[in-house]
């Protein structure tokens, strides 16, 4: 026990990170694996409890197991809690492992999770972490509330109780893991209760680096105006998120309209927004749907799969490249068609370092996802299964979505495997795996000469 202790000691935090995560994963796999965990009371096989073990962890929402059925509510619960502890962020996960070690805190622990916070600043790690707990239990509880009375009036009161509480740490932690066959399709024509599940995935999307300040500014309003002081991060993602969400709306208004493949017949035109809406906001990070996917066009789905990729903001719950990320290459691409010396936004210059990280992310999550769809292709080979379904499987699993177009439970195990790879690897983020399997450069110090090579 010394000996891994020191071993474990040894790792960087990004390797400990990882190892958290996927050491979590097991923990949750090996249990659901069990007959109590399941409604028939029989043992389940590996490969299906390590997917569902995972899809929670990573708060994607995949499914190779109808959960409200084939789980018991042991099975449930457990589900639950991985969902939670997943949604926490992975640095709370690395925390948790790191008291359990009996391990402190270093300084390139913290060094870590303040740049997975997106902050150029020195965090309180301890004090961060307890604060992300209160605000996920508060936020959730109010969500709790708002769902109650609509679930208890489908499931009962004991099932409704439960499935409220299910489903508000699931929409907040942007998990998109339903209790229900149809996802929320039985509740397409329930505005209100779709609503919540709107609201939820935005808040816990905008991450708690940026709740965390628009907190603070709340309760210290100090001198004047000190509301509106927020950081260049804040403001970023707040004004990115709400510009990809109006354009999302109208692009998905306009895709009912054009191609008619939401269902549109005898429809209002409220109801087809109200369907654009809610699609526009789950293809980004929650992944409930409240319309069988498999019905619809190629194009609708070329627009989600990009609307998966983007994703949500650094730090919260939810996955794709953040839109930080989109943000800071389009910027790049701008500055250096210009020839401008510096990548600027809001008059503020980007540090090197930050655009350097953005397109290894953006760069890693399109090889990976293209690199996953090429296997699961191979593999899949005579199943007949459309490319654009593959795609759409695997963007939704590697930016952890969770949206399906109806192909998971027809994967072959290995197939699931590499899914399960892409949630691992995307939860965290293609940058901090990177950081953990590539050694660092003992020469970094020593500048070279420069040549140019041609390009374009």
């Amino acid at each position: 026990m010394a000996q891994l202790k020191n071993k474990l000691n040894k790792l960087n935090p990004a390797q400990f990170t990882m190892l958290s995560f996927v050491i979590l994963c097991f923990i949750g796999s090996f249990i659901l694996m069990l007959p109590i965990s399941n409604s028939n009371g029989q043992a389940r096989d590996f490969v299906s409890s390590f997917f569902m073990s995972v899809s929670s962890v990573c708060v994607t929402g995949l499914a190779v197991v109808d959960i409200g059925r084939e789980f018991s509510l042991f099975g449930q619960f457990v589900t639950l809690i991985l969902m939670q502890v997943g949604g926490l962020s992975y640095m709370t996960i690395t925390t948790i492992f790191l008291y359990m070690l009996g391990k402190k805190i270093s300084y390139s622990d913290s060094k870590i999770f303040d740049m997975s916070n997106n902050s150029d600043r020195k965090i309180d790690f301890t004090g961060f972490v307890i604060k992300i707990g209160i605000f996920t239990l508060a936020i959730e509880t109010v969500g709790f509330l708002m769902m109650l009375y609509h679930s208890i009036e489908h499931d009962g009161v004991s099932k409704g109780i439960f499935a409220a509480v299910f489903h508000s740490v699931s929409a907040f932690c942007n998990a998109g893991l339903s209790l229900y066959t149809d996802s929320l399709c039985s509740f397409r024509d329930n505005y209100f209760y779709l609503s919540i599940f709107s609201l939820l995935p935005i808040i816990g999307g905008l991450g708690y680096t940026v709740l965390n300040e628009l907190w603070m500014k709340l309760v210290q309003k100090k001198r004047k105006g000190s509301f509106f002081n927020l950081s260049l991060h804040t403001r970023v993602s707040i004004k990115v998120t709400f510009a990809l969400l109006l354009f999302g709306v109208l692009t998905q208004t306009l895709l009912i309209y054009a191609l008619g493949d939401l269902f549109t017949e005898f429809r209002s035109h409220f109801d087809n927004f109200s369907l654009a809406f809610f699609q526009s906001i789950a293809s980004r990070s929650s992944g409930f749907n409240s319309i069988p996917l498999n019905f619809l066009g190629d194009a609708s789905l070329i627009f989600l799969i990009v609307w998966m990729f983007i994703g949500a903001c650094p730090g919260g719950t939810g996955g794709g490249i953040k839109v930080t990320t989109l943000a800071v290459v389009f910027l790049l691409m701008w500055s250096s068609l210009r020839e401008s010396p510096d990548t600027k936004l809001f008059n503020r210059a980007i540090p090197k370092v930050v655009q350097q990280r953005s397109i290894v992310v953006f760069i890693a999550t399109v090889v990976g996802i293209l690199a996953a769809t090429f296997f699961i292709s191979i593999l899949e080979a005579e199943k007949g299964q459309r490319f654009i379904e593959q795609l759409f499987e695997v963007t939704s699993a590697f930016t952890t979505v969770g949206l399906s177009t109806g192909i998971t439970g027809d994967l072959s195990p290995l197939s699931l495997i590499i899914l399960c790879v892409c949630m691992i690897i995307g939860r965290p983020g293609p940058l901090l795996f990177l950081m953990a399997v590539i050694p660092e450069d003992k020469y970094k110090r020593i500048k070279y000469s420069e040549e140019a090579i041609l390009i374009g």
